[in-house]
């Protein structure tokens, strides 16, 4: 944990609210629930101690809202850890202490780091050497800046073929200088997008996808023309009406608007609908989000091969 909890901090430190500020050291307000509280506890005793960083520690469940918005309004930066999605009474609005709390926390969105789902996973999620992702994802997006194709094989006699521009703009997600502390994606999005692939993995959305299902077997056949999803079929006759639905409640939600390589070997797929299943090594993609009234669903999947031209950038482990 000690080496996770180091790594986590290396991002913190790169975070726009802590690089934004004049001084050394912070001020940092870190609530869990009681299931993950016993890491949450963990970040202030193995914060390394040249950080600098003055901690209080509430409990989401028990604390009055009160309190802890006042915590939040003095606060540097504000870590919030609890379980979501996982609940047996799942709600849309989140966990009963949220809606309280929701005002405020939008309100210092700039300065909140939330943890959703990470529970005993966070020394998983933080294991590799944030240096070490970086670079690699350098290495993919200067990979992609000289090629012309991207295909990707499911291994099952299924592929997907797109188009990189000559100005093909990539995002790296390396755990600095960004809102988003958790390390491990390139992406973008590619508007040609064609092919008939065979998904398994999970799913990352606030549809639950993720927690009826888990992680699929490969059983989810998927039909894509110019990056719009036009067929979905299933041995799963309940996993392919309700992909349908998604699909059918907007049309932009057949929209493809990303197609993503998660870069951070470390992480494995649990199902949890936890965010730093996406940095899951491999492709995933990004259905909707972009369209008025579309919502973004990710599908990450558990295997296949990446190719830039007829270069192999991953086929189970990175080639550059």
């Amino acid at each position: 944990m000690n080496k996770s909890v180091k790594n986590f901090f290396s991002c913190v430190s790169g975070h726009p609210a802590m690089t934004q500020r004049c001084n050394s050291g912070a001020n940092i307000l870190i609530g869990s629930d009681k299931n993950q509280e016993d890491t949450a506890k963990s970040l202030i005793r193995y914060c390394p101690k040249e950080r600098e960083y003055a901690f209080i520690y509430v409990d989401l469940e028990d604390e009055a809202p009160e309190k802890v918005k006042k915590y939040i309004d003095t606060s540097d930066m504000f870590i919030f850890m609890y379980d979501s999605s996982v609940h047996a009474d799942i709600s849309p609005h989140g966990p009963s202490f949220i809606p309280p709390l929701k005002q405020k926390m939008a309100e210092h969105w700039k300065k909140s780091v939330l943890l959703r789902e990470y529970g005993e996973f966070f020394k998983e999620a933080f294991s590799e050497n944030i240096d070490d992702i970086s670079a690699r994802n350098e290495r993919i997006i200067q990979a992609a800046k000289s090629a012309h194709h991207v295909v990707f094989y499911d291994g099952l006699g299924g592929s997907l073929h797109g188009t990189l521009a000559e100005d093909q703009a990539w995002k790296s997600l390396d755990g600095r200088n960004h809102y988003d502390l958790m390390p491990g994606e390139v992406a973008t999005r590619i508007l040609d997008l064609t092919g008939r692939i065979t998904f398994g993995g999970t799913f990352l959305s606030t549809v639950p996808f993720a927690i009826k299902y888990g992680v699929i077997e490969p059983l989810l056949h998927v039909e894509i023309e110019h990056s719009r999803v036009v067929a979905v079929h299933s041995l799963n006759r309940q996993l392919e009406d309700d992909f349908n639905l998604y699909l059918e409640r907007c049309e932009g939600n057949k929209i493809i608007e990303e197609f993503g390589i998660g870069t951070n070997l470390n992480v494995k797929l649990h199902g949890r609908n936890a965010s730093f299943e996406e940095r899951h090594a491999g492709l995933h993609l990004g259905l909707g989000g972009g369209e008025r009234a579309s919502h973004h669903l990710d599908i990450v999947f558990s295997s296949g091969t990446i190719l830039f031209d007829d270069c192999i950038i991953f086929d189970g482990s990175f080639r550059i």
